[in-house]
């Protein structure tokens, strides 16, 4: 390498990296990445207008924080590119250039002497030849610097930057200052610290140094491996794309293929319909024409007879003629050929055999749908519509092939599931059950083309109790009651069961309010409740201000006692659907939840907050929904038992609540809460928004007092009334 390749390497290695001019004052980022003072600060002054507190170093993309002032002055500088800076002055002079260091002329050096170490002007060089104890000395002209020269000054010694010291080099390194000093310094302010040879101090640090780059390229080899593998995976990663998009080409290729063919296919099988139905219309012309011409042959001839006015002719053809006009005339008209209706019906473009072709004598626009009293229906409920095809003369037809197809939206856009059953007469009944209230927007299609009227609304109405009859009364009698508190059901039996509390017994009732039997109980019981199995589950009041719960078959035979060591006074019970034995703990004030057997506690829970007693306990979606009277609201707790929110507040309004005791569940997924104080029944959807009541007329009014609640699986609610004895059934 000569010196102009030199020299435009090391013009290149000082090189800003932002402005791609050599460094003036070179600052180094933490990331050891170094530029020009002034162009670190353009940066950071870019950055702060769109207002950003970090910039990024242009080379490694760190970000750094832009310091106070804006200014990166206080970044340490940099020792090689400050010394590349003053050789490459040297070269090309500038402001930069090199200045005497032997005079105070500040005149530009010319000349460097090796052994002082120091630049030299032209005269001050001359005078450094003459003196005896420097004749000798190593001196090169700036003019004249070869490689080696270069590589030198590169390396030559740091000089003292205090004033007074600028001719002593930097030979010594304080230990507790970190700085490198000359001798007159380390004399001087540095006497008291702890001063190490240069050379030794750099060994130390160079192992440190060498040690952490170690490292770093340990790490690097990391890196390069991710790399490496990171490369071949993209590698893998576009070859399985490029094969997988060349599948997907190929499929698509092949199903276009299977789409022209089908598409061929199709279009024969629409010529071969085309040319049977232009075959019957030619015969039923060739019909039509044959006996027209019949017609106009005996109509010339005669009129020609007519004509003629031949008396003898008159006479004689008379009878053939009008024997020949009555014969054509009592002929049999044949029928216009009506062709059936031709379809074409895509069922699913994604499979093949996507669509088909229908031809049939249905009309779709004179089809239709008979529908009764469709304009409410009842959430929830079962409900249907026939639909009718007809033919072209309005008549009821039926052809196998007929496509219908009902789509029932709701008013969340999805769709209601729907079935269709065919009658194989031209009658097709379509059945759906409504889940929500709301608008359902009803479309009817027969082979592909929408049936008149479609679409309509249907409007789904919610679901409404209605009173249907009372049993029992105020006595000892079967049938009859003192203070009937709860009250269950078994849909497999069809059977109430009642605890008649004052009588100690449970009475057990069909749905219809016929008495069946009774089963008489040591003290009252305050709840009843079927297990999965049928049996009768029933909390007794025993002498001992305990209660215990009874287990007995739906016929009244005694089973055993449910261990009462979990439960202290277990004031309720409901079994969940899975089996598990739900119960209000009165004395404790806790919700518990039982094993099915009754033998282990799963889980004990109570109110936040709350030091009224829960009555009450149903479960259904992960939620268990409490009555606390004393408090006049439900309160509901997740699957864990954590506390939710509230159902209701005190008062008379709808939604509130006077000692709410007893509640049910329905079908239709809404709580119903029997609203004792208020003489009525709420009902609220599971997530606690009031929904309607149930005063029954005149049926709650003075002392009534509805206390317990249950359904049925077909829809009925029975109601307990504990001050008018008897039981209510709504349908």
């Amino acid at each position: 390498m000569d010196i102009q390749q030199l020299f435009t390497v090391l013009k290149k290695e000082a090189e800003c990296p932002l402005c791609l001019e050599t460094v003036n004052n070179p600052k180094t980022l933490p990331c050891i990445h170094s530029f020009c003072l002034e162009c670190l600060d353009k940066h950071a002054n870019f950055a702060r207008r769109r207002l950003q507190a970090t910039i990024k170093c242009p080379v490694c993309q760190t970000s750094f924080q832009i310091p106070e002032g804006d200014s990166f002055k206080n970044l340490p500088a940099s020792y090689h590119l400050n010394r590349l800076v003053d050789v490459l002055a040297l070269k090309y002079g500038g402001v930069q250039a090199q200045k005497c260091s032997s005079c105070d002329e500040n005149n530009t050096a010319s000349s460097y002497c090796f052994v002082c170490q120091i630049f030299l002007c032209t005269s001050c060089f001359e005078a450094h030849q003459r003196l005896k104890s420097t004749r000798g000395h190593r001196n090169v002209v700036i003019e004249k610097l070869n490689v080696q020269d270069v590589r030198e000054l590169i390396h030559r010694p740091a000089m003292c930057s205090q004033q007074y010291h600028e001719n002593q080099p930097l030979e010594f390194y304080g230990e507790e200052c970190k700085v490198l000093v000359c001798h007159k310094c380390s004399v001087g302010g540095h006497n008291r610290h702890t001063i190490t040879d240069t050379q030794k101090a750099a060994q130390v640090q160079k192992m440190q140094m060498k040690d952490a780059l170690e490292k770093v390229k340990a790490e690097t080899v990391i890196y390069e491996n991710e790399i490496r593998k990171q490369t071949e995976l993209i590698d893998k990663t576009k070859n399985e794309i490029l094969s997988a998009e060349k599948k997907m080409t190929d499929a698509v290729e092949e199903r276009i293929r299977e789409l022209r063919e089908h598409e061929r296919v199709m279009k024969a099988k629409f010529a071969e319909i085309y040319k049977v139905q232009q075959k019957h219309h030619a015969t039923q012309l060739e019909n039509f024409e044959l006996v027209l011409t019949q017609l106009q042959s005996c109509i010339e001839r005669g009129e020609n007879t007519l004509e003629r006015n031949v008396s003898a002719e008159i006479l004689q053809t008379n009878q053939i003629i009008v024997g020949r006009c009555e014969e054509l005339l009592n002929v049999t008209k044949p029928d216009i050929y009506k062709p059936p209706h031709v379809h074409y019906i895509i069922e699913n473009q994604l499979n093949p055999g996507f669509d088909r072709i229908v031809v049939s004598n249905t009309d779709p626009f004179l089809s239709l749908a008979e529908v009764d009293n469709q304009e409410l229906v009842r959430e929830k409920t079962v409900a249907n519509f026939i639909i009718v095809t007809r033919d072209s003369g309005g008549k009821q037809c039926y052809h196998e092939d007929d496509q219908v197809k009902v789509n029932i939206i709701t008013p969340a856009g999805d769709q209601l599931e729907t079935e269709i059953k065919d009658s194989k007469d031209g009658k097709y009944t379509a059945t759906y059950t409504p889940q929500c209230v709301g608008q359902h927007r009803v479309e009817i299609q027969v082979n592909g083309q929408p049936l008149t009227g479609s679409p309509w609304v249907v409007q789904v109405i919610p679901h409404q109790y209605q009173f249907a009859f009372q049993f029992g009364s105020e006595g000892k009698e079967q049938g009859q009651f003192k203070c009937p508190w709860d009250i269950a059901v078994n849909d497999k039996t069809r059977t109430l069961a009642v605890a008649d509390f004052n009588n100690e017994r449970v009475q057990m009732f069909g749905f219809d309010g016929n008495f069946l039997r009774e089963i008489a109980l040591e003290a009252g019981t305050s709840s009843v409740a079927f297990t999965e199995s049928g049996d009768l589950l029933s909390s007794v009041d025993n002498d001992d201000n305990k209660i215990t719960l009874y287990l007995y078959t739906e016929g009244g035979q005694f089973i055993r006692y449910i261990s009462d060591e979990h439960v202290k006074t277990p004031w309720y019970i409901s079994v969940g659907s899975d089996g598990r034995i739900i119960t209000c703990d009165y004395d404790d004030k806790t919700i518990k939840v039982l094993s099915p057997d009754g033998k282990d506690i799963l889980q004990s829970f109570s109110a936040p907050g709350c030091d009224a007693e829960p009555w009450f306990v149903v479960y259904q979606q992960d939620k268990f929904f409490v009555s606390y009277p004393e408090a006049n609201r439900v309160m509901v707790f997740n699957i864990a038992g954590e506390y939710l929110y509230d159902i209701g507040t005190e008062g008379t309004g709808d939604g509130q609540f006077s000692g709410p005791t007893g509640l049910a569940i329905d079908k239709f997924d809404r709580l119903i809460v029997c609203d004792a104080g208020n003489r009525r029944l709420q009902l609220f959807t599971l997530d606690g928004k009031y929904f309607a009541k149930v005063a029954a007329g005149s049926l709650f009014v003075h002392n009534s007092h509805p206390f317990g609640c249950a359904v049925s699986d077909t829809g009925h609610m029975f109601v307990t009334d504990n001050n008018k004895h008897c039981i209510y059934v709504f349908n």
